[in-house]
Parts: structure tokens; C-alpha cells; sequence
């Protein structure tokens, strides 16, 4: 199984949004860059089956520019509180196995990815910028067992 792990993309600050944190969304920069980066993700490989997103704004509108990119149906855009801030490395797997597809990808939030990243591969230490994705091989849903196949971000095709 692959799964890919998405920190969501440019988003308000926290000082700037009048809202709760749970309803920042996207800048228009933000999602301008990783429509694009979207985009070239879709040109250069296949993509996840489906997506599983924490429910915050900014992860969701995240999700649904990645969804757009690789024509996933809406129906399997899923929003999904047990992969939201504070999420384990167990919990993700669970998440996995539950969805049944062979490769998914998860948005969410630091410190989680780059935590969860480090703990499905086993240790080390992961800089997750905004918008970048870590894709990991599991030959079985253990944390510890994955392999990093790619780790890119929107920076890479410049803005």
C-alpha cells in the first residue's frame, strides 16, 4: 500500500483571519501554487485512489485542488476527524485499512506529518513545508515498516 501525506497548502495566518482556526482557509496564492503543483504531481504520476482529509478548512480545500488535479470523484474526497491535528502514526494506518484502496492520500496539519512520517519510516527527522507531499511505501500497515518513495513540494516548479 501507498500513502501519501499532504501538509495542506498556504493558508491565512492566524493574526489575519477574524474567524476560529477551524474555518482558515487557503490564500489565493496558496491555492494558486498548489493548483499548479497539483497539476504537475498528476502529469508526472499515477495518484491516490482516494483522499482522506482532516476536516479544517485548509486541509479540505487542499484535498479538493489534489482531487481536481487527478479527476477524483467528490464522493471520494473524505472528510475525516481521526486524521485531523493530534493524529498518530496508528491512527493513519488505521485510516488506510479502512479505505480498502491501494494507494490514499491523507491531508493534515504539523506537527503531525512530519512526526508521523518519521514514525512510519522508522525514525529520522521530516521539514514538511506547506503543501508538500511524502509518498511511503507499506508492504504491511506497521508503523516502522514504510519506505519513502518521493517527498516533493510546490516549490520545486517555482511559482
Amino acid at each position: 500500500m501507498q500513502i501519501w501525506l499532504i501538509r495542506h497548502a498556504v493558508a491565512e495566518e492566524p493574526g489575519d483571519f477574524g474567524g476560529p482556526d477551524f474555518e482558515r482557509p487557503l490564500t489565493e496564492k496558496g491555492k494558486r501554487r498548489f493548483r499548479a503543483f497539483a497539476d504537475w504531481l498528476a502529469a508526472s504520476t499515477g495518484g491516490p485512489a482516494k483522499i482522506v482529509s482532516s476536516p479544517l478548512v485548509r486541509a479540505m480545500e487542499t484535498a479538493e485542488l489534489l482531487g481536481k488535479a487527478y479527476d477524483i470523484k467528490k464522493r471520494d474526497i473524505l472528510e475525516e476527524s481521526a486524521v485531523g491535528p493530534g493524529v498518530t502514526a496508528q491512527a493513519l494506518l488505521e485510516c488506510a485499512q479502512a479505505q480498502g484502496v491501494e494507494r490514499l492520500a491523507i491531508v493534515g496539519h504539523q506537527p503531525d506529518l512530519a512526526i508521523n512520517t518519521a514514525a512510519l519510516l522508522g525514525g529520522g527527522q521530516v521539514v514538511f513545508d506547506k503543501g508538500c507531499v511524502a509518498a511511503i511505501e507499506l508492504p504491511r500497515l506497521a508503523v516502522g515498516s514504510g519506505r519513502l518513495l518521493w517527498f516533493v513540494g510546490p516549490k520545486l516548479g517555482g511559482d
